[in-house]
């Protein structure tokens, strides 16, 4: 299974290309040319990876988890968090792992957190992902199942 984009209402397809730098700044080869690219998951085997979101209310802002090669691999294989702010023209790097998020206030905060295993720390952006701060939500661990937002809301 292979991800393709859009921007012309289905006359064009092609495959998503591959973020330059990883979430720590390190170089990405990975290049369309060589049959390598970005694939995320849109289904995953009872819920366990986050599909692909955007929201109308947060125009351009596209956030997925997926992987990095000639394919989608399986879900038991590694995952990264991958977010685009031009609507998946361009892709970057956020974290490694497998995370649930959810976008809020017209794309002005981006809420992640683990998927699949016990946190005391979920992650903010005010910058449609450009930088993150940590915000303890427990003195346990506890697993996040849902982030929910008031979509009609208009304040912070």
């Amino acid at each position: 299974m292979r991800t393709y984009i859009s921007h012309n209402k289905g006359g064009k397809w092609e495959l998503l290309r591959a973020p330059t730098v990883t979430s720590k700044g390190s170089p990405i080869d990975c290049h369309t040319e060589d049959d390598c690219s970005l694939h995320l998951e849109i289904y995953s085997h009872m819920g366990k990876l986050a599909p692909v979101y955007s929201t109308e209310n947060a125009v351009g802002i596209v956030i997925g988890t997926g992987n990095l090669g000639r394919k989608l691999t399986s879900n038991d294989e590694p995952k990264n968090l991958y977010i685009s702010r031009d609507g998946g023209l361009t892709w970057r790097s956020v974290r490694p792992g497998s995370y649930i998020y959810e976008i809020g206030d017209h794309g002005s905060i981006i809420v992640i957190a683990k998927k699949n295993e016990p946190v005391t720390e979920i992650e903010f952006s005010w910058d449609e992902g450009l930088t993150w701060t940590s915000l303890t939500v427990s003195e346990v661990p506890i697993y996040v199942s849902n982030i929910i937002i008031e979509p009609e809301n208009v304040s912070q």
